[in-house]
């Protein structure tokens, strides 16, 4: 016998991976989640602008270290590491030698400039303490000490423009450019105050968030830092460096990642597998039990891709997590399958579809309802997850059939899983009650603290942790702790008159305390009205009386000092200068770096500056304030603020899918105490997650939102079986109830597998995801089989004991459907309200004997059955139907009063006594000539001596048909099924030649395209 079909099964595989390689061609990945986030937030807008322009956010600073208070030897380690790091090519610059370069330019432009770089208050507040005669003797007395120590030589042309040092206090403002705030200027270098340290920046080619980049410069480094050692130890000294940037972080977590999703797969593997051999009797079944969810990624990514180029690697990681929860399809399909009898691959997929449909299409509905999100991660998550599990759910039941169409039985053995479900669900009230009390319990504890930062689902090495703690002690935690700031304009021009609304912010904030310092290029190189407004200043500041003080002051000094009578004469000039000769001095190239100044590669230009807070800054007002002028980037803010926009997006995701599912529940049972029981698992697992999280200092952190919808989705899955399934086996008892529970044990226990794994993973993001998950998931297994077993037990308790206390037949026929399917009881309804039927039987029923033994051909779902079972008491009715769904509910409502077997119309088997009446309604157009001259004569045969057959017929319309006509036509087409319509004429021949007398043939209703035909046995025949 042919178990499997390998071919199929091969070409199945090969199709899978076609599927997922052309999605994968088809469409980019996206590393980067800010393309990703809600775009009508500004804050999460100005960081994203910020990580594109901002040149400080790639930069990576090194700490040189030596055993030596000597600088001298700090500048030797430096010049080699430079040397080094040039030599690699993997840097555009190091260290401040362009800053170098560019200070005499920036030096001699201030000089220059001096009447248009001071504001009103700075000329009044710092320029005016430095024109007493006796400042201006001790100025020049410096100046007359430097020249003869050669500290001032080259310098004279300065000197003479600027006598008093004004340029000076212009160059204190750039203090702010630098990196830190604690440090010592030696010879072109940074230094700490002891002069142990020294800070070197460096700018990569390549983005630090590059993982293969930050490879080269991590091996980079490590070569390095040996080599310095060795250089050091050269000059009798210990050198250590190191280094810091977003490299470094970037590649902690993706060798963190790996390293655990390894170690996680491996574990989880040996976990598996130990399930699948408890559970199965041939364990190698259940290994299929993964390929539904792999190929439902796989066709859901190449039908994403048709509508979409780009998709989030965080959708795909996180679909392709909820999607693998349909294991739970696959594991109950095989679990069917494999059984000590022999079964078909379509008998396994009947058993299973009417329990997991539902389950699918919920799953399905709540998440496609993140479609109307405004989160575009959450938009494409939606769209993904819901067609993954929908192509899951479509491959058990079309592609599995024909990889396994027909399993020969299995080992006969003792599955200790199966035992374990079993008694798992034997607790009865007991075990409701425990599961109760504990949920009570931990309802006083369910409020854990929330973390909302990015932190939480970031994580480095403690060698990474440690360079930042030292970076922080040497250099100040101010390093970490500056706002960042970048302006775009059309020109060059534009941008200064620009930066000059920037700097009057600024200085606004800074009088304010809101900032504590800052650097805008305006400070050194003003727009056009800055310019015109300190200049007037300037004019307004230099009276002729305060000029010829401090005219007659320097020369007096001057004289004294023996410098030459005209040595400061251009600085007297500058004093009573009216006019500025150059209206708006442009930023020369060589200073566009140092002052942050950039053009992009689409032709605007950029401003770049950073700010210190304050100790009155609060982030939202200044964010507020600097959005009409550029971006603010605010690292700390911009975590807390994505960190609560995830939260508050996926709680309202969360409560989105919650309702969603609540509603789809409802409408799959149309019953809301079975909907409230589906749902008392989830709850009792969401209150004691809640509580054991807070009772083990666990916070509720975004990873943990996040799965938290795989928990929804999962332990809904698990309600949705057991009540599906014991609706369907009418109890516990059944076989298949067993098997279903342990398909539900099995997907529950793989997955905590999985994340349990997590639970000692290094990664932060993982060990949360891994624990809140590996709970969740737990509780709410144990909240299906504590919970639903004694409450199902209850309600479905005499389900098949129909009492006649209802006054209306009709009613009484609907309380049968009462706790059946939404499917059937829906149709009952309908057929009940809308077919003529039931108010035309009364009349065909005029009969001179007692209805007992009742036939009912092709019973459907048995609403005209039930209908003969309340209206006849004493009656027993005996269905048949081919379809073996409608059969299960037909045998389920006629209780014990009647039978319903699958079956084809000719296979009519008779009562052990003559049939009192025989029904044939709707369904003699399915037969043909020779079936339903066969039927006739049995049901001829079956009947007593002046019994009734009563039938409804489909007749051919003479004109226009009729919309219910249509819609059949439409039915027979989509389920290719045949359809055999006979003249009235025909029909009634048919009938007498099988015996029978026609007694009546009228149309029911005013549908003249069904008739009733009434005939009878004669008297004699019994």
């Amino acid at each position: 016998m042919k178990s499997v079909n390998l071919r199929l099964l091969l070409c199945t595989l090969v199709g899978v991976a076609l599927l997922g390689g052309m999605g994968l061609y088809r469409i980019h990945m996206d590393t980067d989640i800010m393309e990703y986030l809600p775009r009508q937030d500004p804050v999460i807008l100005d960081a994203g602008y910020f990580l594109t322009h901002h040149p400080v956010q790639n930069q990576i600073i090194m700490d040189i270290s030596v055993s030596s208070s000597d600088p001298d030897v700090l500048i030797q380690c430096s010049g080699f590491v430079e040397e080094k790091l040039r030599e690699s090519g993997l840097f555009t610059e190091v260290g401040m030698g362009a800053v170098q370069a560019a200070f005499p330019v920036l030096v001699s432009h201030i000089v220059d400039h001096l009447p248009v770089l001071f504001t009103p208050e700075a000329l009044h507040e710092r320029v005016r303490p430095l024109l007493e005669p006796v400042r201006i003797r001790d100025r020049l007395q410096e100046i007359r000490l430097g020249l003869m120590g050669l500290e001032n030589m080259g310098q004279a042309e300065l000197i003479s423009q600027d006598p008093l040092g004004l340029r000076n206090l212009v160059l204190a403002r750039l203090s702010d450019l630098a990196p830190v705030e604690e440090m010592v200027l030696y010879k072109g270098r940074i230094l700490s105050s002891d002069k142990k340290h020294l800070l070197l920046v460096a700018t990569p080619r390549v983005s630090g968030t590059d993982t293969a980049f930050a490879r080269k410069l991590t091996q980079t480094f490590n070569t390095l830092s040996d080599q310095l050692s060795a250089y050091a130890r050269g000059l009798g000294f210990e050198a250590v460096l190191t280094p810091l940037g977003a490299y470094r972080a970037a590649l902690d977590n993706e060798q963190m990642v790996r390293e655990d999703v390894q170690r996680a797969i491996l574990l989880a593997t040996v976990g598996i597998a130990l399930l699948l051999f408890l559970a199965f009797s041939r364990p190698l079944i259940g290994l299929f039990a993964f390929l539904p969810a792999l190929a439902g990624t796989a066709a859901a990514f190449f039908v994403f891709s048709l509508f979409h180029s780009h998709m989030s690697i965080m959708v795909l990681g996180f679909g392709g997590a909820v999607i693998s929860i349909t294991v739970d399809h696959g594991i109950a399909y095989l679990l069917f399958l494999d059984r000590p009898q022999e079964t078909s691959g379509k008998a396994a997929s009947r058993e299973i579809w009417g329990v997991g449909l539902f389950a699918a299409l919920t799953t399905m509905g709540a998440f496609g309802a993140l479609c109307i999100s405004d989160f575009p991660m959450l938009h494409q998550l939606g769209q993904f997850t819901a067609l993954g599990i929908g192509f899951s759910f479509l491959f058990v039941h079309t592609v599995f059939p024909l990889i396994f169409p027909r399993m020969p039985p299995g080992p006969s053995r003792r599955l200790a899983l199966r035992w374990v479900t079993n008694r798992l669900s034997a607790f009865g009230r007991k075990g409701a009650c425990a599961a109760l009390v504990f949920a009570l319990v931990m309802f006083f504890f369910a409020r854990p603290h929330t973390e909302v930062g990015l932190s939480s689902m970031n994580t480095v090495s403690e060698e990474t942790a440690a360079a930042e703690g030292l970076i922080g002690r040497v250099w100040g935690h101010s390093i970490f702790g500056k706002v960042h700031f970048i302006a775009r304009s059309q020109s060059l021009e534009e941008l200064q008159e620009k930066g000059d609304r920037v700097l009057r912010m600024v200085e606004a904030d800074m009088g304010a305390n809101r900032l504590s310092s800052g650097f805008v290029s305006s400070m050194v190189f003003p727009g056009k009205s800055r310019q015109q407004e300190n200049f007037s200043a300037w004019r307004n500041f230099w009276t002729p009386q305060r000029r010829g003080v401090v005219t007659a002051a320097l020369r007096r000094a001057s004289a004294d000092l023996g410098f030459s009578p005209g040595a400061f004469a251009p600085f007297i000039e500058t004093l009573s200068r009216t006019t500025f000769p150059e209206d708006n001095p442009r930023i020369p190239d060589s200073l566009f770096h140092l002052l942050g100044v950039s053009q992009g590669s689409d032709g605007l230009w950029y401003q770049a500056a950073s700010f210190v807070p304050g100790k009155a800054y609060v982030p939202e007002v200044m964010h507020q304030r600097y959005t009409a002028v550029g971006r603010l980037f605010d690292p700390s803010f911009f975590s807390q603020r994505l960190g609560s926009l995830l939260f508050a997006t996926f709680m309202r995701m969360l409560i989105i899918i919650g309702c969603s599912v609540a509603v789809l529940l409802f409408l799959f049972f149309l019953d809301w105490r079975l909907t409230v029981m589906a749902f008392l698992p989830l709850l009792f697992a969401l209150v004691s997650t809640l509580g054991t999280l807070n009772l083990t200092g666990h916070p509720l952190d975004i990873p943990g939102l996040m799965l938290s919808i795989v928990v929804l989705g999962m332990g809904v899955d698990y309600s949705l079986f057991l009540v599906r399934s014991y609706q369907r086996y009418g109890g516990d008892a059944h076989p298949g109830f067993g098997l279903i529970k342990t398909a539900v044990f099995m997907a529950a226990a793989s997955t905590m597998i999985g994340f349990g794994v997590l639970c000692v993973a290094q990664h932060s993001l993982l060990r949360s995801a891994g624990f809140t998950s590996f709970l969740g998931i737990g509780y709410a297994m144990t909240g299906a089989f504590l919970i639903l077993p004694p409450l199902l037990k209850a309600f479905f308790k005499g389900e098949g004991e129909f009492s006649n206390t209802t006054a209306s037949l009709k009613g009484r026929v609907s309380k049968r459907y009462k706790k059946r399917e939404a499917l059937p009881k829906v149709f009952a309804a309908l057929k009940m309200r809308l077919d003529p039927m039931f108010m035309e039987l009364p009349g065909l029923l005029e009969v001179p004997f007692e209805m007992r033994r009742i036939m009912d051909i092709g019973c459907g779902y048995g609403v005209p059955g039930c209908w003969f079972l309340e209206r006849f008491d004493q009656a027993f009715l005996k269905g048949l139907d081919p379809d073996a769904e409608r059969v299960r509910i037909a045998s389920r409502v006629f209780g014990p009063r009647g039978t319903a077997e699958q079956g084809r119309a000719p296979q009519v088997a008779a009562f052990e006594y003559p049939a009192d009446l025989c029904l044939m309604l709707d369904m003699v157009h399915f037969l043909s000539d020779e079936e339903l001259a066969l039927t006739l004569k049995r049901i001829y045969q079956g009947l007593g001596s002046g019994r009734r057959l009563i039938m409804r017929v489909a007749i051919p319309p003479q004109g226009a048909p009729s919309w219910l006509w249509r819609m059949e036509a439409v039915r027979r087409r989509l389920f290719r099924m045949e359809g055999h319509y006979r003249s009235l004429k025909r029909i009634t021949r048919m009938v007498t030649l099988a015996g029978f007398q026609i007694g009546r043939a009228a149309p029911s209703g005013n549908n003249r395209e069904s008739t009733w035909i009434i005939a009878d046995t004669p008297y004699e025949a019994g």
